[in-house]
Parts: structure tokens; sequence; C-alpha cells
């Protein structure tokens, strides 16, 4: 039984017995000694996933029985003849106490390396029933084709045959010889978009760049049929291949390229994407692959799917609620992952069940893509790499303790970036192919990056600074009781998002200013980008009301905006995927207009290169996030202008000043591992305590010893 599985069942079960009040939760961490448990006070049954997937079906539909007895009769009772009457009554068949199901090491790293992993129960009877529990763990690494043993490479000899293919041939530790080709020849170069169109085909084109200066369409750049070709040679080779290229680089294309000259051993493709993209992948396959690509969008666990598609998109959270026969039976032979860095953490559903559709079929390839693998741990970019070679990278563990860089921060060890950066890259050379923007691109647009100080009116400074006083005195105690080591940065961070939504807020006239002067001096479009919602809102209210009594401030700008006929436009995490792709269509497809964007909506799979200018409202905590956005959005291919110019707006004396010192370290140890040129030395300093205590230390300047005296009275000794 999967955890998907389990959990509808135990939902039906609940419902069956009365106990509709309850809820059914599941917990990826395989540390936890239990299959199941029930939670009197919060009404939970608690569903360890991990022990779900290994455990017989039996014993899993008995647990779940087990604790929905438990339920049924309430605290107090334990496992005695009460509650084992009410358990034998539902249909549970093991009466016997709880187990501790205290899985061994290797079993662990096993499932976090995503390795087949069984649980065989023996009963014995002597004077009670005795369980004896056996892991049989099956890896997930290619066999001998001749023998089934595990493919261990012991020499690889190169050469060429007949017809111009290079050829590897492998003599694995078994003594038997796999002979693998590397294709040749594959026009990529050829490939031009829309080419299905009767017009287009006959069209005798004439390029500037990448574009055809007669019939308007494009072909590959020469970077992306490199890639293309290296996805092609890393595919004949191995499981897959991951394309890391900076974004606006065209990452999907080069996907598609592959598919299209190999579709006869690739397809069925299932791509797997965040949801608010799923209809940019429908778009873009049907612009370079034509009608007979045209895919099906999987949008719902109860849709019917269609047979004899060549192309299947589906959402990663959808994998969870799917049921697997459903998807493993289609015999899908190619996985393209974009944004693979949502399958991080190797204990999270969402991986274990890309994992479970990619080995569903044997022969089953994978193409990852992300321009950010990974973004603070290197320990995030394991599931990826096992994925596209599990012989690589066949232990999670053997990862951490090879390529991941630890420090100590105080008496705590703390996990940090990739280490060995140099035999790193020559370790996966043919499994990672990155170029930046800078790299491939012969007049690409420059990044102008300007801050704009803005001072906080009297009555938002003063709201500030209570906000600011309220953290220093939670911070200062947490030390001064000696738990600093068990605050987490979410905690923090959380603690902060007050300071920061209250300076977003004191922020709006300063951007409604700004905004008003570039409608006068410029016919450009504009993208605001801003992380709370209220902030957006307030500002797309002000530009939208021509009502002088009721917003006579900025009454000039919105009449100014009506007159001109510059629509201004909203994207949020609200919209769903069609609206979304409206959204972007009409800002794209206008002259002028000024886009109001979610900073996290809008961080992937949007392309808004018609656009040179944003502003940068409000910051975020993770540098890579702030760059998905902008320049992300903006530099991409298609991009006509020189330079992107990106207004940071930096409330003075705020959480703003403090980011630009402290977020640099992640960027840093990013570029280090994946891109070219030095880079300078990472920080070893957590980024939330860092920041938590530099605005401590600035309070504590600012205000002498009233900081102190406001901490020390809440301290009971």
């Amino acid at each position: 039984m999967d955890r998907t599985t389990a959990v509808t069942f135990t939902r039906e079960k609940l419902n069956q017995h009365g106990l509709k009040d309850w809820s059914v939760r599941t917990t990826a961490d395989p540390n936890h000694s239990f299959l199941g448990i029930c939670i009197y006070k919060d009404k939970v049954i608690m569903l360890n996933a991990h022990h779900i997937d290994i455990h017989p079906y039996k014993e899993v539909v008995c647990t779940i029985l087990h604790e929905i007895a438990h339920a049924l009769v309430g605290p107090g009772y334990g496992h005695g003849p009460v509650w084992a009457t009410k358990a034998r009554e539902i249909g549970c068949d093991n009466t016997e106490a709880c187990s501790t199901l205290n899985m061994p090491a290797h079993v662990i790293d096993a499932i976090r390396s995503g390795h087949s992993v069984e649980i065989q129960v023996t009963e014995k009877v002597v004077e009670q029933v005795v369980r004896e529990v056996k892991h049989v763990v099956t890896r997930l690494q290619d066999k001998c084709p001749e023998c089934g043993k595990v493919a261990v490479e012991l020499f690889a000899i190169n050469s060429v045959d007949k017809q111009g293919n290079e050829v590897k041939l492998i003599t694995l530790k078994c003594f038997h010889i796999v002979k693998k080709i590397i294709p040749k020849g594959t026009p990529f170069d050829k490939m031009v978009s829309n080419d299905w169109k009767p017009e287009i085909k006959a069209c005798q084109h004439e390029f500037n760049r990448n574009e055809c200066i007669r019939c308007g369409e494009f072909k590959l750049f020469n970077f992306q049929v490199i890639g293309a070709r290296f996805a092609e040679a890393g595919l004949s080779m191995q499981k897959g291949v991951l394309i890391a290229d900076d974004m606006g680089l065209g990452k999907t294309v080069q996907a598609l390229a592959y598919i299209k000259f190999h579709y006869k051993t690739c397809c069925p493709v299932m791509v797997v994407t965040k949801s608010a993209i799923k209809f940019q992948w429908l778009k873009q396959a049907l612009r370079w692959l034509g009608p007979e690509f045209i895919g099906q969008i999987i949008s719902t666990s109860k849709d019917f799917i269609m047979p004899g598609l060549k192309l299947y998109i589906i959402p990663y959270d959808l994998l969870r609620r799917m049921p697997r026969e459903k998807l493993h039976k289609m015999g899908i032979k190619l996985v393209v992952l974009d944004e693979c860095q949502q399958i991080k953490n190797p204990d999270s559903s969402r991986t274990q069940e890309v994992r479970k559709l990619v080995t569903a079929n044997a022969d089953c390839k994978v193409i990852e893509l992300s321009g950010t693998p990974w973004n603070n741990r290197g320990a995030e970019l394991f599931p990826a790499m096992n994925l596209i070679d599990p012989y690589k990278f066949h232990s999670y563990q053997h990862f951490l303790d090879t390529w991941v860089e630890y420090f100590w921060q105080g008496n705590k060890k703390k996990m940090g970036g990739i280490r060995k950066i140099p035999q790193f890259k020559a370790y996966t050379e043919n499994l990672i192919i990155r170029r930046e923007y800078n790299e491939v691109m012969d007049e690409y647009p420059e990044v102008n990056r300007v801050k704009m100080p803005v001072q906080l009116d009297e009555f938002s400074q003063s709201t500030y600074d209570d906000a600011t006083s309220e953290f220093v005195a939670w911070y200062n105690n947490i030390i001064i009781g000696g738990e600093e080591d068990k605050v987490s940065s979410i905690e923090i961070l959380a603690q902060l998002s007050r300071m920061r939504h209250i300076t977003g807020l004191a922020k709006i006239p300063a951007t409604l200013g700004f905004t008003e002067e570039f409608v006068e001096e410029t016919e450009r479009k504009l993208t605001i980008f801003v992380h709370h919602k209220d902030v957006g809102l307030l500002m797309y209210n002000a530009m939208m009301n021509t009502e002088k009594e009721s917003n006579p401030e900025w009454y000039t700008l919105a009449q100014t905006l009506k007159d001109e006929g510059i629509k201004v436009m909203r994207f949020t995490s609200d919209l769903s995927s069609e609206e979304r792709h409206a959204v972007q269509t009409e800002f794209n497809n206008s002259k002028r207009s000024i886009l109001i964007a979610s900073t996290g909506a809008c961080g992937e799979g949007v392309d808004l290169q018609t656009c040179s200018d944003s502003i940068l409202h409000e910051r975020q905590w993770n540098p890579g996030k702030e760059d998905q956005a902008t320049p992300g959005r903006f530099r991409r291919i298609g991009q006509t202008s020189k330079v992107i110019n990106i207004t940071c707006l930096e409330g003075e004396g705020t959480v703003d000043e403090y980011l630009d010192q402290t977020v640099e370290g992640k960027r840093h140890r990013f570029h280090a591992v994946h891109n070219k040129g030095e880079a300078p030395v990472w920080s070893q300093d957590s980024f939330a305590k860092e920041l938590a205590q530099t605005i401590v230390n600035k309070f504590n300047d600012k205000n002498k010893g009233r900081a102190k005296v406001a901490v020390t009275s809440k301290v009971r000794f």
C-alpha cells in the first residue's frame, strides 16, 4: 500500500465509524519508530509515510484499524480488554501492543537514496506471537543485461562505428561488456519554431542571429544545440542529465529538441512541472514540435488519461494524489523534471512519487531542468543527482560524507554547501551542463541595480520601532535562556515578518511616486515586485481609482494612466494557471502597461522579455528568489533592451538595509559550484541568526540601556 492509498483508506474508515471530526496526517521522517499513532488531543491519526511504503498491505491495514480503535474507545484504556474488543469488532486481527519500528541506519539511507526497501514479516508462535522483521533492500542501479548483477564499471574504451557514431564499450565488474552508442549528426541546428506550418516550412529562411527576417520564426542558438547534443549523449550513456543553464537561456526548448528527434524511443513523455507553468509547456510543445505533440494536461486525480498521446503534463503536487497504477501503466519512457529543485528533500512524498514514476519503467530516462538545482544546502542536490546517475550517487549518506561541507556554529554542527568543488565539477561533467547568460549571448542586457533610499513617515517609523523592540526582547530572552541553538531560522524569520510587512506598507508612496515619474518620462513598460498581497492591492487600487475625493494624493497618476491607455495588471498566487497565462500574454502584447507582480508567483516559468524596467518593492530572504523574478523574468531570449533596470527601494534604518549585508553568501555558494570564474568566500554564519543579531546590535546602539531594561524585566530567576 502506498501512502496516498493509506490516507484515503484511513479517512474512509474514520467516516465509517463516525469519527468525521478526526483528521489524517503523515510524517516523512524515517527516524520515527511508529507506523501509525493515535493523538487524542488533536484528534489525529498520524501515519509514517516511509513505513507505509515498505510494510505489507495487510499489516498497514491492521495498524490503521488498530489506531482507529484507540480513537473510538478514547484515552485511558491502553491495550486492555475494552480496546481489544473494539479492535476485533472493527476488523483488526492483531491486538498486541503497538510495535516499535526502529529501522537500521543503512535502511534509512537506502530509502533516502531511492532504493526499493521491502519489509518481510514472519510470525512464530511460542508462548505468544513473535514478529521477526527482515529488511530487503533492492538497489536502484543499472543491472548487467547478461547476468543481472549491479552494473559496476571497471573500465571503458571509446571508438567509432561504421556509421560514424561514437561507441563506448564498457567492461563491467562481472566481466560482461556493454555497448553504448552516442548518436551523431542529429540536425538540432535545423530545428525552426512552427515549421510544421506549410508557410513556415516553405520559407527560405534568412536568419539574423536566431530570428528569421522573412517569417519571424526562430531557430536554436548554437549553445542550445550544444545543450541538446549534451542531453542526447548523456541519455545514451546513463539514466539522465541535468541542464542547469542560467535563467532565460531556453532550457525548455533544449529538452523539446531532444524529444523532437528521438520521439520514437522516448515517447510517451511525462513533463512534471509547477502547476502555474503547465500551460507554458503546452504552448511551447505546440510551437516547436507541432500538432502531433499536443499533450494532455492532467489537472486532477480523476482525469481520464487519454491513451496514445506523445506528451503528458502533470504538476508536482498532483503526483501525491494520483493513483500510482494510473500513471505507471502508461509506460512513460522519458520524464522531464522542470524546476527539479522541487525534489530537494529525499524524505518528502513529492520526491518519493517522482522516484516511483521514473522507476516504474526500467528503461525510463530523465531530463532535469533548473537554473538553481539547490539553494541553501548542498544536500538538496542529491535527489536530482541520484535520479540521473544512481551508480555515481548511490547513497545519500555517502553524498553527505563526500561532497557536503559542514561547519560548527557554537556547539552545533551545521550543513553548508558543496565542498571539493573542482573535483565535483569533474565528477559530474557528463551529467550537468550549465551556461551563464554572459557566457553564451553575444549581446546580452546588462543588469543595472539602483538603490532608492526611502525614509519612513513618522507613524510608520514609530510602528516599526515598536515591532523591532518586541523582536529584540524575544531574541534576547532566548539568548539569556541559553536556547539559541534550539530556535530555528524559520522561527526567527517569522518573528521578523512583521517588521518586513510594516516596511513594505510604508514604502508604497515612494513606489507610486517613482511610477508617476516613470510614466511621465518614458514610454516603456514597468513591473513592480511585491511580497505581501495587501501591499500590491493597495498600489493597484491607488493606480485605478480616478475619484479625486477618495484618492487625492494619487489622482493625477490614476488619471494619467487612464488617459494614456496604460493598463494596470496584477499577477498573484491566487490566479489559476489559465489566468496567469492570460495576464502574461496581455502584458507582453501591450505597448505600454504596468504589472504588479508577486515575487513568489512570478519567480519561474514566466516570460516578460518585452519589459526591461522593474521595481523591487519588497526584498526577499533568499537572493535566488529575487533573481528568479528580476532580472530572471526579463533577461530572456527575445529581450531587445541592452540594459535591465532594477530599482530596489530600501527603507532607511529598517530590515531592508541588513538584507544587503547578509544574503550574498547564498548567491556566492551556488556560483562557486556551478558557474565559471571566482566567487568570494562564503561566510559560514547562519543567515537568519546573522540578520537577527545585526538588528539587535543596531537596536541596542540606538536605544542604549532601554532595550536591556525591557528584556531583563521579563526574565524570572
